[in-house]
């Protein structure tokens, strides 16, 4: 797949709750490269719109594609195959295993596209040089034998993240990154997801409205299920739409 079109496209796409339309005829172009941010308050349908995109939910209603690829169907796992990974909300870790066992296990799982425990030792190299890798771009290479569950919570965030790099995604869905993290957490997880960001599409969930204005290539403000919405962090500022949404909350 090359890097020219769309990397995510969703046409009419909605999603239903016992008759509540939690997305509704959502039609979202998502380029290769850069950063995308969907915000919108409380109910808008942003880790809904996730949801579809990443298969954990299937669509009630519409079409998902990755470049010209019809995806509507395929399961989490075979997305992720495809290069679309996804964190979630809530740290998805395991505590007891050190940090360098979290990242490499991921990265054992998806080298050479197989999964197993028992590689031959040049195979095993690859995935000892890929884990100390994903380290140094999380910044946690310090922390390699701690076990993860003795992590602050914006370290812990991070990790997840190097989880998720390991299957080598080209689109990275993050879902509300920054929830919980201390303004150091915050700032050193911005620098991350600029590092990770080369060669990547990375499409956010996020409150932290000055966080957003920040890093975002794109914004797509979201309301009600719909698509209120699309621009540049200063065509969103001045959006009177999104303003009166908001309460003058991006003024």
């Amino acid at each position: 797949m090359t890097d020219a079109g769309d990397a995510l496209r969703t046409a009419d796409l909605s999603r239903t709750f016992s008759g509540f339309k939690a997305v509704s005829g959502v039609t979202l172009e998502i380029p290769f490269g850069g950063v995308r941010t969907i915000i919108g308050p409380n109910g808008a349908g942003k880790t809904t719109l996730f949801n579809l995109l990443s298969g954990l939910l299937p669509p009630s209603a519409g079409r998902i594609f990755y470049g010209d690829r019809d995806i509507t169907s395929l399961q989490p796992h075979r997305r992720a195959r495809l290069g679309i990974a996804r964190s979630f909300q809530i740290t998805n870790i395991f505590g007891r295993l050190s940090v360098y066992e979290n990242v490499r296990l991921a990265a054992q799982a998806v080298y050479d596209g197989k999964a197993g425990f028992f590689f031959p030792s040049r195979s095993m190299r690859g995935v000892a040089a890929k884990t100390e890798s994903i380290l140094g771009d999380i910044g946690l290479g310090a922390a390699a034998d701690a076990p993860a569950e003795t992590l602050s919570h914006g370290d812990q965030r991070r990790l997840e993240i190097g989880l998720v790099l390991a299957t080598d995604p080209r689109v990275l869905l993050l879902d509300e990154p920054l929830a919980g993290m201390s303004p150091t957490e915050t700032q050193a997880t911005v620098d991350l997801i600029g590092r990770i960001g080369d060669g990547r599409t990375i499409v956010l969930v996020e409150h932290d409205i000055d966080v957003v204005m920040r890093i975002s290539t794109t914004i797509t403000v979201m309301q009600t299920g719909q698509i209120l919405a699309v621009g540049t962090p200063q065509q969103i500022r001045e959006n009177e739409a999104v303003q009166r949404a908001y309460l003058g909350g991006l003024a």
